[in-house]
This record gives C-alpha cells, sequence and structure tokens, in this order.
C-alpha cells in the first residue's frame, strides 16, 4: 500500500515542483522588493487555467512563465488540488466564476476540477459577498476577502486558495526582549521566542539557514544573511538551501568558531550531552501583504494576457476577454507553537468589447534573528515551496 508521500508525488510529478519553484524564484527576483508574504505557488494553478484557455503567444508566454508544457498545463490544477488534499496540513482550492456577459467554452470547463465553476449575479455587492465567503472559508479564516476591485467591471473571475497549518516538533518559549544594537533597537520591546532544536542549522559564506520542522511534513526555513547582502540575494540564496546538501551543518563548527549570526560555545551541564544541540533566539512575527500582480506582468507571462488589444482566450468564452486585474492577498504568522499562512490569488477578467482603448507601450518588471530575514514554508518530502517573504520587523510587545 502506498504512503501519503507517494500519493503526492504521483499527482505532482517532480518536473511539476521545479516548475512552481521556479515560478516562485523567477518571480520574486523580479519584484523591486521581497514581500512581507507571498506565494508563488498560489499563482501557478491561475496561469495554467488561463493558458488551457489561450491562443497563439498569448498561450505561449502563460506557458512559460509557468515552465509547463500546453498538455501538462490542463492536468495542474486538478493534480495540485490532488496533491495538498493528502497533507494534513495543506489545503486549496481553485474556481471560476462567469457572468451573464461571457459564454464559456464547454471544454475548457470541462477541464476545470469538479464544481470549480460558479457565477456572478452582477450584482458587485453580492458578488463580493459570496466571493469574500469562498476565500474565507478556503484559507480558515486567515484571508476575510477575495482581492479584487469589485468597483471595476468584472465578467469573470479565477482564485485560488492555498492554506497551511503546522505545530512545531518542539515549541519555542515566549519572551519579552529588547535589542540594544542593530535596525532594531529603537523598536523597544519586542516578541522573541527562544528553543533548544537538534541539528537544524546549516551555515555558509553569505548566509545561515535555521529549519523549523512542524507535522504533516512541512519545514519552516529562516535565512539570515551576511550584513548589508540585499535582500533578493538572500531570498535566493534561502532558496538554494531548501536542497539538503547547501552549505555544511552547523555541527561541524568547533567552539570558538562562528557564521552569520553563529557563534559555538561550551558551557558546564549537569548532564550528559545526547546529541547535537542548537540554541535559537528569533522572534515572531505576523506579516500580510496585498500584491497587485500587474505589476509583475513580464515575470509572470500577462503581459499579452492583460492588453485589451492582443489578449487572446480565444479557448475560453465566445467573447473577446483580458485579464484586467491580478492580485494576491498573503498572511504568514510564525510563533511559539506553530506556523499558519494563507493566500488567496485571484484574476479578473472583462470583456473587451466597448472598452476604451489606450496606447499599449512596452511593460516592464518592475542565528541569532537581530534584524530583518527571510522565510519560507515547504512541503518536507517533495520541497515544493509553499509560501515565502521578507520580515522586515517582528511583532512589538
Amino acid at each position: 500500500m502506498g504512503t501519503s508521500e507517494d500519493t503526492f508525488q504521483r499527482a505532482l510529478t517532480a518536473a511539476d515542483i521545479d516548475a512552481a519553484n521556479g515560478l516562485t524564484r523567477h518571480w520574486l527576483a523580479a519584484r523591486a522588493e521581497i514581500p512581507s508574504a507571498a506565494s508563488g505557488l498560489g499563482i501557478w494553478p491561475l496561469l495554467a487555467v488561463l493558458a488551457t484557455g489561450a491562443v497563439e503567444d498569448t498561450r505561449d508566454e502563460l506557458l512559460a512563465a509557468a515552465r509547463i508544457d500546453a498538455d501538462r498545463a490542463a492536468a495542474v490544477p486538478a493534480a495540485l488540488l490532488a496533491a495538498l488534499r493528502e497533507s494534513p496540513a495543506l489545503s486549496a482550492a481553485v474556481a471560476v466564476w462567469a457572468g451573464k456577459r461571457v459564454t464559456l467554452d464547454p471544454d475548457w470547463t470541462a477541464g476545470l476540477p469538479v464544481d470549480a465553476v460558479g457565477s456572478l449575479t452582477g450584482d458587485p455587492a453580492a458578488d463580493k459577498a459570496a466571493l469574500d465567503d469562498w476565500a474565507s472559508r478556503n484559507t480558515r479564516g486567515l484571508i476575510p476577502e477575495m482581492p479584487l476591485d469589485f468597483g471595476q467591471p468584472i465578467d469573470l473571475v479565477l482564485a485560488s486558495a492555498l492554506a497551511v497549518k503546522t505545530t512545531w516538533r518542539t515549541p519555542f518559549t515566549d519572551l519579552r526582549r529588547t535589542f540594544r544594537t542593530g535596525p532594531w533597537a529603537g523598536l523597544g520591546q519586542v516578541r522573541g521566542l527562544t528553543a533548544v532544536l537538534g541539528d537544524v542549522l546549516r551555515v555558509a559564506d553569505d548566509a545561515s539557514v535555521l529549519t523549523v520542522a512542524g507535522d504533516g511534513d512541512i519545514d519552516v526555513l529562516l535565512a539570515l544573511g551576511r550584513d548589508g547582502l540585499d535582500p533578493h540575494a538572500v531570498v535566493d540564496t534561502l532558496l538554494d538551501a531548501a536542497d539538503p546538501a547547501w552549505g555544511r551543518s552547523a555541527t561541524e563548527l568547533t567552539p570558538g568558531e562562528r557564521a552569520i549570526g553563529v557563534e559555538v560555545a561550551e558551557y558546564r551541564s549537569m548532564r550528559p550531552q545526547a546529541g547535537p544541540e542548537t540554541a535559537v533566539d528569533t522572534v515572531r512575527f505576523r506579516l500580510d501583504a496585498d500584491l497587485d500582480l500587474s505589476a509583475d506582468a513580464a515575470a509572470l507571462g500577462l503581459v499579452l494576457a492583460s492588453d485589451q488589444d492582443r489578449a487572446r482566450f480565444d479557448r475560453l468564452a465566445a467573447e473577446p476577454v483580458y485579464v484586467s486585474q491580478a492580485k494576491q492577498a498573503c498572511t504568514a504568522v510564525f510563533s511559539a507553537t506553530g506556523f499558519e499562512a494563507a493566500a488567496v490569488t485571484a484574476m479578473a477578467m472583462a470583456r473587451a468589447a466597448g472598452v476604451p482603448k489606450f496606447d499599449h507601450t512596452h511593460v516592464q518588471a518592475r542565528i541569532v534573528f537581530d534584524r530583518p530575514f527571510a522565510y519560507l514554508a515547504r512541503h518536507r518530502p517533495t520541497g515544493l515551496v509553499l509560501v515565502a517573504g521578507w520580515v522586515a520587523e517582528p511583532e512589538t510587545a
């Protein structure tokens, strides 16, 4: 009998995981600033859904951004939902709502996950309430609203929801602390966390990376970069560090040696040492981000899809449509007992006919943790990156 891990890996192939993680890396690298919380995995199935309804250059651009071919694009949404159902710590949903001004292609809707298609009434208040309820239900209440402007014309909505919740194998202890030096020195008391863990720290020249193991096959990784290292470089290093072969274990350091944010020392105890020890001082954080993905059109393959004159979704709807809004709301919470995060990604589409035309130009994609650091959450057996972001400041007391 196969395990849940086997089922997960049958649903999502190693190539799928590389594709989704590649999108996350490329997207974050293309942004002017690293978001406090973001999920490339939340965007990935929507690009696949759009690609199955697109033709010609519009389809090719979406497939290139999603890093999959046309055949795999048709299978990705259902495969992702099937895979995440195998983890008790994860949940996901994909849905489409159509208004009366568009006629969806039945072949396109047949390729969507079961029960994924709903209707828009045309009443902005009623539609907002219904879609807000969907967002809340599918993120365990962490994202209470669909991140769209319902004051704008909307004829079609595509959305994904992702939620992760894990409890630490070894909990932290809450404490109040004050930083005397560094960028957090002026914050006053902050909500700190401390714990003694095992062989969970790896070090390299540019960063030290701590892995905090949770239940449900979830790890959360925290990366502290060397002084002056750009946040983009820290995040890129953190994504590399998801590979267990990255760097070297801090257990290889001898007393008196140092690494980034790390010092190795000896101390006296009444009991013999039972195994590797890593003393961790970090901080609690709760981060919320509202991202306008239209600023990332080039990185996400949405340049043509969001151009009302050039978008080609002939296999999606009978009427010409284009992506008029693309947004994501993401929340991440790191506490003494565990980690919880959620993301809702939404793309609104509008009929191109009758919309005023504009001249379009080129779109440009614009272990003492005592200072800003990067984090990500991943599915431990496969390495699939779920959420990632940058902690600029901790929670204050």
